[in-house]
């Protein structure tokens, strides 16, 4: 098991076909609200919270779950806000749990790298702040160029290699897509880096 600590609410967890076995986990019924799912994901928090200090129930997360071709996974879990902190009360299932599961795509999917150009700063802001907005929570960087242009990859999951994902067809009203790996080359020499880690975390917060 790995883990990756994005920020206070935020973590994302990659298991291997063994790690799930180890957790009873199963990609088939991950997405399942039952007695078993939620005994599963108290055995891995307990834990995510002895490596990494990451203090959470399943009665307030939301689950981001990528399953692998091999049979493991990759997942995001992030901390809801407490009731005081949210306008409206979250939807709880069965118990009055709030365990959000959210199984974006099944096995045979393709990981994708997207990145982007954007004229100004301000766009690259307006662009973190709505993907905030919107929750993303894959692993995202930013940069800016000799010539003072700026650029954020995304990672994210589509069913072909050739899609763009849906959630970041909006991105385009601000800047254009560029050819992720040509692009990394030409930064290693032109680039300087902006974010490495959690850019839309950080730099959304700045709009």
């Amino acid at each position: 098991m790995e883990l990756i600590r994005i920020s206070d609410r935020k973590l994302k967890i990659m298991l291997t076909p063994t790690d799930m076995r180890q957790f009873e986990l199963n990609a088939d019924t991950f997405g399942e609200d039952s007695v078993q799912m939620h005994r599963s994901f108290k055995l891995l928090l307990e834990e995510v919270k002895k490596q990494t200090g990451f203090e959470a129930d399943d009665r307030q997360l939301s689950v981001q779950y990528f399953p692998s071709r091999e049979g493991g996974c990759e997942m995001f879990i992030s901390r809801l806000p407490i009731p005081e902190e949210r306008e409206e009360e979250p939807h709880t299932g069965h118990n009055g749990r709030a365990l959000q599961l959210r199984q974006k795509l099944r096995c045979g999917s393709f990981h994708k790298e997207c990145a982007y150009r954007f004229d100004t700063l301000e766009r690259l802001l307006s662009v973190c702040q709505r993907l905030l907005t919107l929750g993303y929570i894959g692993s995202n960087c930013a940069y800016r160029d000799d010539s003072a242009y700026y650029y954020l990859f995304l990672s994210s999951f589509v069913p072909s290699p050739f899609m763009t994902p849906e959630e970041l067809s909006f991105i385009v009203e601000y800047g254009s897509i560029e050819n992720a790996s040509t692009l990394k080359i030409y930064l290693r020499e032109h680039g300087r880096l902006i974010c490495s880690e959690n850019a839309v975390y950080q730099l959304g917060r700045l709009k």
